[in-house]
């Protein structure tokens, strides 16, 4: 794909990049090293005022598949999502109003400093799971484990060694190890985002597609119909009377939701909307200040980041309402997620801890399971870099002694995975992992990808 070069490329990429960050579930990746008994949390900069070394790496401003190559951590500022399921158990540290114990295997079991390489079971298994794609850069960014489905972009090593941007870009729609192009850019500038859990439902797929313009960018908000192989335009720049699309749309409460603002002032930010059953624009109301938006089935929340300090909050959008104790329990909460069917999750920083929380969609409260604690002497810290993953029961990726690894939620044990395999996305019951794990040029990518169920993942701990 070609698009204006040099420097003013790279700035525009990078405020795409900052603003795509900032429509989506938003965290830190998580940076293990069993060198290092410390773990601080770096709070994240506001998806507006990142730098571009945080971003490079991104293909596509979209959710991607690499933290670490080579032993180097690119920081990425991006979204992260997660969900979460399983057993009422453990002690659990309560915090704030409605925080009951954990639901995780995990107890109140909060490991400061173990490191497991990955089981040969577990090599075994996403060795198994391997099927071929056609193209020799791949990336999950979005899932639903309701549905069983997954996004991906897919594509080849682009031309221009610089470029982040594959080649031969398609958009495709998976079920398994199935696939399916449902859509391939008009124009080399233009790229496909789409929200990390909350793009797909049974019937449709809503997307954005970007494109570099002038010293900004432009967006269009898309639909794909699965029925009838349509894809449609709901909004873009052009039109919606002056408004400018913000970033890549949620499907919540039977509509298709997504930000937009007039001349990019926060102040004038609305939530628009469009009705899935009737076919129809289902108008706007006020989301003065807001981010990003969080879909969680019945429901949207909406992401407000606060550029001082890096706090985030949330606050209801649209759809069923979360309840005030829920969403002060989320404050400051990063890889926020929903799972597809009832549950809405994230990770929670406290100091230099770091904890599971998730809420059941329609209950009152918020279960919390801490996984990572500090103790001892802060002398040598290792980063909590930016992270484009989300948290989805029972994993969540990080940076395990410098490479590609994972955080096993059950029982709070980080796992190294082997050179070349990174997580891609839980979906349900099965879990993605791209293989061949390379860089080709500034573009990054997996060659090929593999499908394993959770069961074939058997809990690692110390």
């Amino acid at each position: 794909m070609n698009a204006p070069h040099g420097d003013d490329l790279e700035r525009r990429l990078t405020e795409l990049f900052q603003q795509r960050a900032a429509t989506v579930t938003h965290a830190r990746r998580v940076d293990l090293d069993s060198h290092h008994s410390d773990r601080t949390a770096v709070a994240p900069k506001s998806a507006r005022f990142g730098t571009l070394r945080e971003n490079l790496g991104l293909l596509a401003a979209a959710v991607v598949v690499f933290a670490a190559i080579v032993g180097t951590v690119v920081g990425i500022q991006a979204g992260l999502s997660g969900g979460g399921q399983g057993s009422n158990s453990g002690a659990g540290i309560s915090s704030g109003a409605g925080i009951s114990s954990g639901d995780s295997a995990a107890g109140n079991r909060a490991n400061p400093s173990c490191v497991v390489a990955a089981p040969p079971s577990w090599r075994q298994a996403i060795d198994a799971g391997a099927y071929p794609v056609d193209k020799s850069l791949n990336a999950v960014v979005s899932a639903n484990g309701g549905t069983g489905d997954y996004l991906a972009i897919q594509g080849n090593e682009p031309a221009d060694r610089t470029s982040q941007i594959y080649s031969d870009l398609v958009l495709a729609l998976f079920h398994g190890s199935t696939g399916k192009d449902i859509y391939t850019p008009a124009s080399s500038s233009d790229f496909p985002q789409a929200d990390p859990t909350g793009a797909i439902t049974a019937d449709w797929v809503a997307f954005a597609v970007a494109r570099p313009q002038n010293l900004s960018y432009s967006y269009k908000v898309m639909l794909y119909e699965r029925g009838t192989g349509v894809t449609r335009t709901l909004a873009e720049n052009a039109e919606q009377q002056g408004k400018v699309v913000m970033g890549a749309p949620v499907i919540a409460a039977g509509k298709v939701y997504w930000l937009a603002t007039v001349s990019n002032k926060p102040k004038i930010t609305t939530l628009e909307s469009w009705d899935l059953a009737r076919r129809s624009a289902a108008g706007s109301v006020r989301a003065v200040d807001a981010t990003g938006l969080i879909s969680y089935g019945s429901g949207v929340a909406l992401i407000y980041e606060q550029s001082t300090d890096a706090t985030r909050t949330l606050g209801n959008g649209a759809g069923a309402p979360l309840t005030k104790a829920q969403l002060d329990a989320a404050r400051g909460g990063g890889n926020f997620g929903f799972d597809g069917v009832s549950k809405l999750s994230w990770l929670r920083y406290e100091d230099r801890s770091i904890g599971y929380s998730n809420l059941v969609v329609g209950g009152a409260g918020v279960n919390h399971e801490p996984l990572i604690r500090q103790t001892g002497d802060f002398t040598a810290p290792a980063i909590y870099t930016a992270g484009i993953r989300p948290a989805v029961y029972p994993f969540t990726d990080a940076v395990v002694n410098g490479a590609a690894g994972l955080l096993d939620l059950r029982t709070g044990t980080p796992v190294a995975l082997p050179a070349g395999q990174v997580l891609q996305a839980v979906v349900g019951d099965q879990v993605v992992f791209g293989t061949g794990s390379h860089e080709a040029g500034a573009a990054s990518g997996a060659s090929g990808l593999s499908i394993v169920s959770v069961s074939d993942l058997p809990p690692v701990s110390c």
